[in-house]
């Protein structure tokens, strides 16, 4: 099979930990055979993935089972992940979930922007997280969360 040139990844350490770069399409075309070589733990920063499918959605929880429980972190996490998350618990595989982006809209210019959010302290039901902030874009108007709460944050236990 040729590689997949949609989904690439990079690794760095940070304080001693292995982190992942990923980013482009998780799909049916991608693999982790390469990131699965790496050993754990790991931390999967997923800022630079801009879709998942509902192949890659299986490629990446068949992945995680073999990796192991509890032997990854989660951090930076777009809205496409934190779906994936919300809707599919076995996405997760225990994973510690460090920070997600979370989108605002402006009521006023339709601006949107995205704010990153640590979530590492939150709990089931406890959400520190403005559901309101004001706009760079036109300085005038509030950018309100896109959605609830209770529903983009279900997947903390």
């Amino acid at each position: 099979m040729l590689p997949n040139d949609k989904f690439k990844f990079e690794q760095m350490l940070r304080e001693q930990k292995k982190v992942i770069m990923l980013s482009g399409m998780i799909d049916e075309d991608t693999t982790f055979d390469e990131i699965m070589k790496l050993g754990s733990p790991l931390i999967f920063n997923f800022k630079g993935i801009t879709a998942i499918n509902s192949c890659g959605v299986r490629n990446w929880v068949n992945f995680l089972k073999a990796f192991g429980e509890n032997n990854a972190a989660f951090e930076e996490c777009p809205p496409t992940v934190v779906k994936q998350m919300n809707m599919i618990p076995s996405f997760t595989a225990g994973a510690k979930i460090a920070s997600v982006y979370v989108p605002y809209v402006c009521d006023n210019c339709d601006a949107e922007t995205m704010a990153l959010i640590d979530v590492s302290k939150f709990s089931k039901g406890k959400f520190s997280v403005k559901e309101t902030i004001p706009c760079e874009a036109c300085k005038e108007g509030e950018m309100e969360l896109d959605g609830h709460p209770a529903q983009y944050f279900s997947f903390i236990k």
